[in-house]
């Protein structure tokens, strides 16, 4: 099936920039998103961001993103609620190209340069993520810089859709958004743990003596580790 306009009575285009680090929810830095109907591109920093998200997400809009558990994972962390209708182009890139050489890669740049766009600055993109990542403090200028950069994979994502269209099955596509936003909310919330027993398991010494007590056991059936004149178990070569 192809995607039309008509399907819906707006269509989204969002990208967010946040500071990852290991382990911890996403620090939102800024949003960027374009409307179909309008054509218009908004840029908004963390501090201009509100309770609700500035764009539809109801059953008649479709939210049109890259990667989309990132985009989602925001969502939450910004306490908003997902869109009904996401799109993810990275994971329908990847069910057309399956199978096929895809010579820049599977992320936002080799689709767009599988579809012959082929005007996008690889070490700007490239730094600007590098800049991103460092997290904050941002000086002004980095500020509009890197509002500029997030708008500009915005309208990278409406040139992307143009080409992608005749290949897209909205109803199964539709399907693939809705898993990434259940995988979203199992990231957001994450996996609990016990801490008193995390904390002493931490410790080298408690660890190792668990290890000791485990690997025996349960390798005896597969004989797949050895223990070294170190003291600690490998892998058989």
């Amino acid at each position: 099936m192809i995607v039309t306009l008509h399907e819906f009575e707006q269509v989204i285009y969002a990208d967010f920039e946040f500071v990852a680090k290991p382990g911890e929810r996403p620090d939102v830095v800024c949003l960027a998103w374009r409307e179909e109907l309008s054509g218009q591109t908004y840029r908004l920093w963390r501090d201009q961001l509100g309770a609700t998200p500035p764009y539809r997400i109801d059953a008649r809009a479709l939210f049109v993103c890259f990667v989309a558990n990132a985009e989602l994972h925001c969502h939450l962390a910004l306490g908003w609620p997902l869109p009904v209708n996401v799109l993810d182009l990275n994971a329908e890139f990847r069910c057309v190209t399956n199978g096929r050489t895809v010579p820049a890669g599977k992320g936002l740049l080799g689709a767009l340069a599988y579809y012959c766009f082929n005007d996008t600055d690889c070490k700007r993109k490239d730094a600007m993520q590098k800049r991103i990542m460092q997290g904050w403090p941002f000086t002004v200028a980095e500020r509009e810089e890197i509002l500029r950069y997030c708008a500009s994979d915005v309208d990278a994502l409406h040139l992307l859709l143009t080409r992608m269209q005749p290949e897209l099955e909205l109803p199964v596509a539709l399907h693939r958004g809705a898993f990434v936003a259940a995988s979203a909310h199992m990231e957001h919330r994450g996996v609990p743990i016990d801490m008193e027993i995390f904390l002493q398991l931490a410790d080298p010494h408690a660890w190792r003596y668990v290890r000791d007590a485990m690997v025996p056991i349960i390798d005896a059936d597969y004989g797949v580790y050895t223990k070294g004149p170190d003291g600690d178990w490998h892998f058989q070569p």
